[in-house]
């Protein structure tokens, strides 16, 4: 059988591969996270086996930005892959995103301004904080790239009521 999730890390751009094996990431990498995922299940979250498999490859590691400068905001902190952190304490916002945008969200990470990383079932990845909803990638590889590369604009998805979207288009 096929490893699709080696695949998929060795069509990222080269900038972003070496972002990952600097934090210990390499082909084949494969962790253990049984124990984590029944954790987030107890939660009331559902893993699918694209968020298994991105959590397999990825489990606790540090990627640090290739690119700072992004388009229309600072890409200046790193990814961490840590569904417990955020899965405990930010259920609400699960089931929030799920209500803006619809589908199913299970906790990856934090991200810029440790905004908090999500990814659907079928492997579309958002961050959020504060309410406000940011599009990272309609894929794991294309999300994980963004965070790393910060190569096209930051886009606010959800904005709730009363609250200004950030960036702000000019």
């Amino acid at each position: 059988m096929r490893d699709e999730s080696v695949d998929v890390f060795s069509r990222l751009p080269v900038a972003t591969v070496a972002s990952l094996e600097a934090a210990g990431w390499h082909a084949g990498r494969r962790v253990d996270v049984s124990d984590a995922t029944r954790t987030l299940e107890s939660y009331g979250y559902v893993t699918s086996p694209v968020v298994l498999g991105f959590l397999e490859s990825l489990w606790a590691l540090k990627v640090q930005p290739a690119n700072e400068d992004g388009p229309n905001f600072i890409n200046g902190e790193a990814f961490i892959v840590d569904p417990l952190g955020v899965g405990k304490r930010h259920r609400d916002e699960a089931v929030a995103i799920s209500a803006a945008l619809g589908g199913s969200w299970c906790p990856i990470g934090w991200w810029l301004s440790y905004s908090h990383v999500f990814m659907e079932e079928s492997g579309a990845m958002v961050a959020c904080a504060n309410g406000l909803i940011w599009g990272l990638g309609d894929a794991p590889e294309s999300g994980l790239d963004f965070m790393v590369r910060a190569h096209r604009p930051l886009a606010c998805l959800h904005v709730p009521e009363g609250m200004k979207a950030w960036p702000v288009d000019v």
